[in-house]
């Protein structure tokens, strides 16, 4: 086990095992390579992305199907064989979430899911060409509420 200062949860312990890796650290944070994922709340679809080197650099990621249920993008070979992806069963992906003072106004980030491999713990995030996901995408739909 070690130990790690988080943004949100002070010092916290977890399984070296459990660490995952960006090969290539993400957009604007190259050198940011290692990371875990963090619980929130047990029923919370919210968790952080919390970089294990730098406290202060946490990101709140949600599963992006949860807000477009026709959420659909394809893997390309690059990506698959990065992180030695062997089936779809193997696979995760999680958006980038923006939160404001409200829900409401809260965005998620459709444009550049985070990609994992369940099995080996690697990561990548991808830049989609598909000009139908924005980047700053509302959390909940207008129409949805009530």
């Amino acid at each position: 086990m070690m130990n790690i200062q988080t943004a949100y949860m002070g010092e916290i312990e977890i399984n070296p095992s459990e660490i995952i890796l960006f090969e290539h650290g993400l957009p604007g944070f190259e050198q940011e390579k290692e990371f875990t994922l963090l619980s929130l709340a047990e029923e919370s679809v919210f968790r952080v992305l919390q970089s294990t080197k730098t406290p202060e650099l946490a990101f709140m990621i949600t599963n992006p199907f949860l807000t477009v249920t026709d959420y659909n993008f394809e893997l390309d070979g690059a990506t698959i064989q990065a992180l030695a992806i062997k089936s779809e069963q193997e696979v995760a992906v999680f958006g980038i979430v923006s939160l404001k003072e409200t829900l409401t106004d809260s965005t998620i980030n459709l444009k550049a899911p985070i990609v994992l491999n369940t099995s080996n713990k690697k990561a990548k995030q991808m830049i989609l060409e598909n000009e139908q996901y924005a980047i700053r995408h509302k959390l909940i739909d207008e129409s949805q509420k009530g």
